[in-house]
């Protein structure tokens, strides 16, 4: 099964669509939750959006899908599911299977609200979790067409990063301890590992731009300064 593109929560939270999905409307899940006798490219450890200024990466023991990734200058989309799945078992540990979503888009205003998402995804809110990177809402529907056997509960949330809008969302099995606490710990975690790594990055770019400040400039402008007037 795959699923359908959400045109109303794309636009919610500033996206104009969700680049993973295809020109028909919809992305092929299946493959990141169970495994299939067709192996794609190998998995990534993680992966840059947005001119290399968000970058994701999932806890060990899972990776980023090379052929759903989808890169813009102002965003992207990336999935997240299990290295060892991704790879038809040619690399990583068995962990329980789950599929992320995170897409990157630019920030017009502050995240949705929890309820917003919901209300745009014509669902109820279960419940809600604050935590350290994000806060997360357990949705009541729509997690049933992630992929074949995925439960209608999901975990969905979103924050501001700089001038970016993170939307990430978790989709799994029926029965899977994921669709409790541990699936909003899983989301935080994500969210923390996106947040430190693209602060990583920002600081490396500044850190390159004053290297490549001509110190003969530097020290002209020192002549010049008020003190030494």
């Amino acid at each position: 099964m795959t699923r359908a593109c959400l045109p109303l929560f794309a636009a919610l939270i500033g996206a104009a669509v969700l680049t993973g999905c295809d020109e028909t409307g919809t992305v092929n899940s299946m493959s990141l939750v169970a495994g299939g006798s067709d192996v794609g490219p190998a998995p990534l450890p993680s992966a840059n959006l947005a001119r290399d200024e968000v970058v994701v990466s999932g806890p060990e023991g899972y990776c980023i899908d090379p052929t759903t990734l989808r890169r813009s200058a102002s965003g992207g989309f990336a999935a997240i599911a299990s290295c060892n799945i991704l790879s038809g078992g040619a690399q990583g540990p068995f962990v329980e299977p789950v599929l992320v979503t995170v897409t990157v888009s630019r920030a017009a205003n502050g995240a949705p609200l929890l309820a917003d998402l919901a209300a745009a995804l014509q669902t109820d809110l279960l419940q809600e979790r604050q935590l350290s990177a994000i806060d997360v809402g357990q949705m009541a529907n729509g997690g049933q067409t992630a992929f074949d056997g995925s439960d209608p509960r999901h975990w969905r949330g979103a924050f501001v990063l700089d001038r970016h809008l993170i939307g990430i969302a978790l989709y799994a099995p029926k029965g899977s301890p994921l669709l409790g606490a541990q699936g909003a710990a899983f989301l935080n975690t994500v969210s923390s590992r996106i947040r430190a790594n693209s602060a990583s990055t920002s600081i490396g770019s500044a850190e390159q731009s004053q290297l490549n400040v001509d110190p003969l400039a530097v020290r002209l402008a020192r002549l010049f300064e008020t003190r030494d007037l």
